[in-house]
């Protein structure tokens, strides 16, 4: 409900850094949960493959295929996501890596470049996915976990 709140009336108090817990969700940006595939490319790693599980027009996370991967602070991470059957290239700085309550996964908090950051439309066409035909194809999603049917 307290999110449905703040992503209607878009105000997301954010207490000071002094003041975080373990796990607190920095992100100021409404995201939207999806499972999409991305391929990524590190400094040491490329054309990894991974799974987008969050999506906001700053910032996305996502979880390597490949499991745990060491990273340093700030590094730069880029990649190609599909939006419907348009590859979307993107460049960000990794913020968090770590487990994610949230996901109950391993995973990368990337923040986007300025000029990799997503539109309106784009988002939407992450939110709701659909074949070449034009049809739907939204699966069912179950409980925090996303699983899938």
């Amino acid at each position: 409900m307290a999110e449905d709140v703040v992503r209607l009336y878009g105000f997301s108090p954010t207490p000071p850094p002094e003041v975080w817990e373990p796990g607190f969700n920095r992100r100021e940006a409404p995201r939207d949960m999806i499972r999409t595939t991305v391929r990524w490319d590190h400094r040491r790693l490329e054309d990894q493959p991974g799974e987008l599980r969050d999506i906001s027009e700053t910032g996305l996370f996502f979880r390597p295929a490949c499991g745990t991967v060491r990273f340093r602070p700030d590094d730069v991470v880029w990649g190609t996501l599909m939006i419907g059957t348009k590859p979307r290239v993107f460049a960000g700085v990794v913020r968090w890596r770590g487990w994610s309550i949230e996901h109950r996964c391993v995973g990368l908090g990337v923040s986007l470049e300025p000029t990799s950051q997503l539109t309106e439309a784009e988002l939407i066409a992450l939110r709701f996915p659909v074949d070449p035909a034009g049809r739907p194809t939204l699966s069912v999603l179950r409980g925090r976990g996303l699983e899938r049917d």
